[in-house]
């Protein structure tokens, strides 16, 4: 009975480490355009950038080629795993398994450095060129100043629009928006709002008592605690589209396993997950950074 209910508990914890894996997701990684990789090497997106159609003038003229560019930024892997112990006599004196808070906790802990990648990626250097030989910083003009709206202010309506007006700009018309904000952020805007609009979106957004899922300015939102701030301490906000940004995962992206140390006293059972993933700015013409005072 022992050896069988050895392989019992065993595909049992790995079944439920699968499931609760594939529930759990990042937040802000998540709305990325997404790709996937093979080995452990960096791996290029390929993109084409805008053109324009040539006026025919006369009959019979031969064909001109046009020469599109090709903007190639490259995505680097970065590797992160946890392994956590669970020895017998923990499990008598807790009343607990490997698949409740441990296998939630390691499942939960590699989606953050998901979305920490994800939110590093959209205002950091990235590698251009057939060989990655060049290297390109986020632009200024793809920057919402912190006194827009209002000295050194936090996040408002004019400072949206502004982010608005710069996709625009770009041609950015038919995409869904997302924007990330930490606490702080939605606090400035529901005041603002709720001090200044009878607009039944806005009323609705105050009834709702949160922007996550109001649509509020055709936006989506999404509330995050893990957002940068600069060399002055203003939060970096997100405002971007799905295309504008790309998440790599390399060899499945996170993958748990559960099994038992025969090799340690008393034979604990181990909870361990791994991850392989990066991101890239994939069109720098879709990410903009607003800019926003949390004093």
């Amino acid at each position: 009975m022992a050896a069988g209910s050895n392989a019992f508990y065993s595909q049992q914890y790995a079944t439920a480490v699968e499931l609760l894996s594939q529930q759990l997701t990042p937040r802000v990684a998540s709305t990325f355009t997404p790709m996937t990789a093979v080995g452990k090497s960096a791996t290029v997106v390929n993109t084409i950038d805008a053109f324009e159609a040539d006026e025919r003038t006369a009959l019979y003229e031969d064909i001109v080629f046009g020469e599109p560019a090709h903007t190639r930024p490259w995505v680097y892997p970065r590797h992160f795993d946890k392994a956590l112990p669970f020895d017998s006599i923990e499990q008598m004196q807790m009343n607990a398994n490997p698949q409740s808070e441990y296998v939630q906790g390691v499942i939960a802990a590699l989606n953050r450095k998901m979305d920490d990648e994800a939110i590093r990626a959209l205002f950091a250097d990235r590698l251009l060129g057939e060989s990655a030989g060049t290297t390109e910083s986020f632009s200024a003009s793809f920057q919402v100043g912190v006194s827009v709206g209002g000295t050194t202010s936090g996040l408002n309506v004019e400072k949206l629009q502004a982010a608005f007006e710069i996709l625009r700009a770009q041609e950015v018309m038919d995409e869904a928006i997302y924007c990330v904000i930490s606490p702080k952020q939605e606090r400035n805007l529901m005041n603002e709002v709720e001090a200044t609009s009878s607009d039944f979106t806005a009323k609705m957004l105050i009834d709702k008592g949160t922007v996550v899922g109001s649509g509020f300015m055709g936006i989506n939102w999404i509330i995050s605690n893990r957002l940068l701030t600069d060399g002055s301490s203003y939060r970096r906000v997100p405002f971007y589209t799905a295309k504008g940004m790309s998440f790599c995962t390399w060899d499945g992206g996170i993958k748990t396993n559960v099994s038992q140390r025969l090799d340690k006293r008393g034979q604990p059972w181990q909870v361990y997950g791994q991850g392989h993933f990066g991101s890239v700015r994939r069109d720098a013409k879709k990410v903009v950074e607003i800019k926003c005072s949390e004093a």
